[in-house]
């Protein structure tokens, strides 16, 4: 059997109409929670999709009861729903969790039949033709159940085929540096609130941690991807770039806290996985 196609450009349908629960949604969300209910990020996102505020207030107030008590969000939007616990002044979040719930036991019962899953999965908020749908499908028959399809899904999205030794320059994400090489690699934009991003007021401390530790891995996987050639004397060439200052419109837009701000200077910190680099690394250079 041909392996499936590995790289699509997705872009929003208008093929099918806005009759989902989740109208507009992005379906891997829905995947991601139905493959792990306590998926926090992907409950969060449904939670709020559908508020211009993203349903901050009430999704805090049950923030702080999950920290209180020590459950995960998913299990409280539970006992709620069944009445077993009240938090005030979250009738919209309880009500948001209830079409989620049914949306998932209603695809629950098709996880190992792949071929009934996808279309019913998608076909509502997705068309026919939707790129997304077409590499689903496509996927489907390379798989058992929803959870190895998710998985599937990301490496195709995150991690396109592309050839692991090219002539030309490539620019890329972290994320689509895994498993290529190059004799030269930089790494930009190594600072304080783009790598890694600033903490989420919305998410608990507990989900920023997890963030900040995938941030952190993904940095590693970018320092790992220089290849020296040691038969020809060539050492790989690894180059960290952090700015000092930007405009304060770039910072701004980037989502990066200045240290201060100097007639429209952001002056800003270098990215603490440059300092958890330990002793051993090369001394910076100004350039």
């Amino acid at each position: 059997m041909e392996s499936a196609p590995r790289a699509y450009r997705l872009k929003a349908s208008n093929a099918a109409p806005p009759s989902s629960t989740f109208p507009g949604a992005i379906p891997l969300a829905v995947l991601k929670l139905l493959v792990n209910p306590h998926d926090r990020i992907a409950l969060r996102w449904l939670l709020g999709f559908g508020s211009s505020d993203f349903r901050k207030g009430a999704y805090g107030r049950l923030r702080k009861y999950c920290e209180e008590q020590n459950v995960e969000p998913y299990e409280a939007m539970t006992q709620l729903e069944q009445g077993q616990i009240r938090i005030s002044r979250t009738g919209q979040l309880q009500t948001r969790f209830k079409a989620i719930r049914e949306e998932l036991e209603s695809l629950n019962e098709l996880t190992n039949d792949l071929a009934k899953f996808v279309p019913k999965w998608l076909l509502n908020s997705l068309g026919v033709d939707d790129p997304f749908y077409i590499l689903s499908l496509d996927l489907s028959l390379t798989v058992s159940d929803s959870a190895q399809l998710m998985q599937a899904l990301l490496d195709a999205v995150i991690q396109p085929e592309v050839p692991p030794e090219v002539t030309e320059v490539r620019i890329m994400s972290l994320h689509k540096s895994k498993g290529l090489s190059s004799p030269v690699v930089i790494v930009a934009g190594c600072v304080e609130g783009l790598l890694p991003a600033a903490p989420d007021a919305d998410l608990t401390k507990a989900e920023n941690d997890a963030l900040l530790e995938e941030q952190r891995r993904l940095f590693f996987v970018g320092l790992t991807r220089v290849k020296a050639d040691p038969k020809n004397n060539r050492p790989g060439i690894l180059l960290l770039t952090s700015s000092r200052t930007m405009s304060l419109a770039d910072a701004m837009q980037s989502g990066i806290r200045p240290a201060k701000v100097v007639y429209g200077t952001a002056h800003v910190h270098a990215s603490r996985f440059l300092k958890e680099l330990g002793p051993s690394a090369p001394a910076s250079k100004k350039g």
